[in-house]
């Protein structure tokens, strides 16, 4: 097809070709927007989101810390964090999603994926005792600070523990599609007679009252260099109890 001929082509005309990048440090298109800024765009961008993210669930938490979560509105929030109703909601979509909710595409969610992706057979209990050590490994101080903000909001409030246990059956869902099997397997590769669900709704189960119980014995008196070691140890009661 001549040059001409594909200017004139509707469907032809957009698609990209040789041409569309020229030589240069920047590689600029025939738009003149350069690779090298269309990168650098996107960078921000996501920055940008993480900085909102973090500006907005800092901002709730505080005020729920200070105030109660049910004397909190959301239009409150937005108005301490500096932005629109609109945008805090583009962000949460619920108020208890300021609380309960976290982001899956982190690095940590990352790992785990690519963790899940790449076993070589196992069940879904045996991934979690493997992998318990390098989640608690890679928990930065700030982390644990705001989870133990989270719970202890969590705790102060019936409707967010409500909340809270109403969203086991879409978390089981998730970790189960990311499972891929109606079946676990067992770590020595024979099969077990237990749907893959089933098992995963333990976990569920065992993590979260794992982490109350370990918000519960913060509140009771914890060195902040022992916030660590009392975590490390309830999750070890909690995979104790799942080995049985």
């Amino acid at each position: 097809m001549s040059v001409d001929a594909r200017k004139n082509d509707g469907a032809a005309s957009d698609a990209p070709t040789l041409f569309d990048a020229e030589d240069g440090p920047d590689r600029t298109s025939r738009r003149g927007v350069s690779v090298k800024a269309t990168v650098a765009r996107a960078r921000w961008q996501r920055r940008k989101k993480i900085a909102t993210r973090a500006t907005i669930r800092e901002t709730a938490l505080r005020l729920f810390d200070e105030y109660g979560y049910d004397k909190v509105t959301t239009q409150r929030i937005a108005d301490e964090a500096g932005m629109s109703a609109i945008t805090l909601f583009r962000y949460f979509p619920t108020k208890e999603d300021l609380v309960l909710g976290f982001p899956t595409d982190g690095e940590m969610f990352a790992d785990l994926r690519r963790e899940i992706k790449d076993r070589k057979g196992g069940s879904p209990i045996g991934f979690v005792r493997r992998m318990v050590p390098q989640v608690l490994g890679g928990l930065e101080p700030s982390q644990l600070e705001e989870l133990a903000r989270r719970l202890r909001i969590v705790r102060s409030d019936e409707g967010l523990r409500v909340a809270l246990y109403a969203r086991i059956p879409r978390w089981m869902d998730a970790v189960a599609a990311l499972w891929g099997s109606d079946d676990a397997v067992a770590d020595g590769g024979t099969r077990v007679g237990f749907p893959v669900r089933l098992s995963v709704s333990l976990i569920i189960d065992c993590i979260i009252e794992s982490l109350l119980e370990w918000s519960r014995r913060c509140d009771d008196g914890v060195d902040d260099g022992d916030v660590v070691d009392v975590l490390v140890d309830v999750v070890s009661e909690a995979m104790e109890t799942l080995s049985h």
